[in-house]
């Protein structure tokens, strides 16, 4: 989803250590309605609903709009590809991150940690502040010039928010999950708040997630766009 697309996924993607399954119960797919409401800083706001299918052997993150207007939004390897009553409309390269998108994150039971024990990212301190346990997570030293912290809280031992610093220690966006739901045994939160900061101005993004389906055995055609055959 082109408005989902940030470049801390893709910064943690290229920190990568490799994404390894966790011990205990393995899901493979999963599928929910969602809406995506914006709030720019002039004031503007957009609405956007449809559905969302993932299948992390498959990785292909497909989002299936219905309002404003019909449309697929296919993150496939390291393209994005935009497609409107059959035909491409936007191709964009982009950085592989299928492993950092929430779906993911959550079917490989690597959400509380937002994927970073997967990384090179280091745990510097952990604190505890009244229900929240907070991880400050590090850069390697080599990256610090570029990247700075990032603050991982947990609540109720689900995540909770996600901070993400400058080299400088300036805030420069914040994400916090909640409502969580349980299907089938995994959790997965119903809303993501997205605040994004520059140069001290905030844009929201709320994003909810309703009848979500985790291993379903049905709509295999919907988990897997063939993209081979896509041309403006």
């Amino acid at each position: 989803m082109k408005r989902a697309i940030f470049l801390a996924f893709a910064v943690l993607c290229l920190l990568a250590a490799g994404i390894t399954p966790s011990i205990g119960q393995q899901y493979s797919r999963i599928h929910a309605d969602f809406s995506v409401k914006v709030k720019n800083p002039s004031g503007s706001q957009s609405l956007t609903m449809g559905q969302v299918y993932y299948d992390r052997n498959i990785r292909q993150l497909i989002y299936y709009v219905t309002f404003p207007e019909r449309e697929s939004w296919i993150t496939s390897d390291t393209v994005v590809y935009q497609i409107r009553d059959g035909k491409l409309i936007s191709k964009t390269a982009t950085f592989s991150m299928a492993e950092f998108t929430v779906f993911h994150l959550a079917l490989n039971s690597h959400l509380q940690d937002f994927g970073l024990k997967n990384t090179r990212y280091l745990a510097l301190d952990v604190q505890r502040e009244k229900d929240l346990v907070i991880t400050t997570w590090a850069p390697p030293e080599k990256a610090r010039e570029q990247l700075g912290n990032i603050l991982v809280s947990v609540k109720n031992k689900q995540l909770f928010g996600v901070i993400f610093q400058d080299p400088m220690g300036s805030i420069i966006r914040k994400q916090f999950f909640e409502n969580y739901q349980i299907i089938n045994g995994l959790a997965f939160p119903g809303k993501i708040t997205e605040i994004n900061i520059t140069n001290g101005i905030e844009s929201y993004q709320v994003t909810t997630y309703k009848n979500v389906r985790v291993d379903e055995m049905e709509n295999d055609d919907k988990y897997f766009y063939n993209t081979s055959g896509l041309y403006r």
